[in-house]
């Protein structure tokens, strides 16, 4: 057995699992979009918290659909989210804040200390957690900020793809490799958005 199969048979026998991979995930796209490693920490572990929840109790659950009708409420100008009370938008969710300004689900506030606990603590046991933070936010800068600020897309595209590879590709190559086909189907739509952006120009000025 190798080295890099024995490391990934201790993360599994830690319990370190897709749970650790969405709160990494959510927690590198939140420090990318806005440069706050504390709040980074909580919106990371508050995602995976409200995300493990949802498939637990499935989506035809009653606090899951409001849950849902929360975070689809129809988006008004600038692509913002208006949110209820006790809420305030966050990358295209509704996310409820302590009076701490951390995130919360419920009574209970996720901590950077939380964060740490659950999640950097038990890769630490079998690889740098440092290193892992380090190649998590080289990876989710690959994205463009569209992505990262629509839930959606960012679990499509950014989560769903490596979310059982993703350790994996940290231990065997030291960096999370991006599905190919999917960065060049992102900078095909990109570029067709600047061309439809352009052609709008320049007929606004025909018209002129």
């Amino acid at each position: 057995m190798s080295n890099a199969t024995k490391k990934e048979k201790m993360l599994k026998a830690l319990g370190v699992g897709r749970f650790q991979v969405m709160a990494l995930l959510q927690a590198a796209r939140y420090y990318v979009l806005y440069k706050d490693l504390g709040k980074a920490k909580s919106f990371g572990l508050n995602r995976a918290i409200f995300y493990a929840w949802a498939k637990y109790y499935g989506k035809r659950s009653g606090i899951w659909r409001y849950y849902r009708s929360v975070l689809e409420r129809p988006k008004i100008k600038e692509h913002k989210v208006k949110c209820p009370e006790g809420f305030v938008e966050v990358a295209g969710e509704c996310v409820q804040t302590s009076p701490r300004g951390y995130f919360m689900i419920g009574d209970q506030e996720q901590t950077p200390i939380d964060f740490d606990q659950q999640v950097m603590k038990k890769i630490s046991f079998v690889i740098d957690p440092d290193k892992v933070w380090r190649i998590v936010l080289d990876y989710v800068k690959e994205f463009p900020e569209y992505v990262l600020k629509d839930p959606q897309k960012f679990f499509k595209y950014v989560y769903e793809p490596i979310r059982d590879e993703f350790f994996k590709q940290v231990i065997e190559k030291g960096k999370i490799e991006a599905p190919k086909n999917i960065l060049e189907k992102l900078k095909s739509f990109e570029e067709m958005l600047k061309k439809a952006k352009t052609a709008q120009k320049d007929l606004e000025e025909f018209f002129k």
